[in-house]
């Protein structure tokens, strides 16, 4: 793992909820949940669908405004262990010959917060990247920052 942008770049956020851990565990696994906070500012979801068992499928449309359109984000849950810890690995940007233009594992711990709510700590790793795509990797992070943001946003109506 490495904090240069290519194979095995880590990007790593802790952040607190102020929600209950099986809340926010299910927001992360749970279509309807994921439709509605997925992406970055200015992006939502018109399909997802998750099956949050070890080997089930993970897809997530991700719609962005013009020039992004609709990327497709697919996967599978490694590691399904409410509401403590989530593995999955996901596959985003499908090129024409049917490869993907970024993979990623991403982990996620669940534990209470001291202060009340729920502390996570997400590391995701970059498996797979194509050259096209290695740009974009530098704004992972913010990416990610925003998705959890619109999380937030959305928490006080689920709890």
């Amino acid at each position: 793992m490495t904090t240069e942008i290519g194979v095995g770049y880590e990007v790593t956020i802790d952040r607190v909820f102020a929600a209950p851990r099986d809340l926010v565990f299910d927001c992360m696994t749970k279509a309807e949940h994921l439709a509605r906070w997925w992406g970055p500012h200015h992006f939502d979801v018109p399909f997802a669908e998750s099956e949050a068992r070890p080997g089930g499928k993970i897809r997530i449309d991700m719609r962005g405004p013009e020039p992004y359109g609709t990327n497709p984000v697919e996967g599978e849950y490694e590691v399904v262990d409410r509401p403590d810890m989530l593995a999955m690995v996901l596959r985003g940007f499908p090129e024409k010959d049917g490869s993907w233009g970024i993979e990623h594992r991403t982990r996620m711990e669940f534990t209470d917060a001291p202060n009340g709510g729920t502390q996570m700590h997400m590391t995701t790793v970059v498996l797979q990247a194509s050259e096209a795509l290695l740009p974009a990797l530098s704004g992972m992070r913010e990416g990610w920052s925003q998705s959890f943001e619109k999380l937030e946003a959305v928490l006080p109506e689920l709890v």
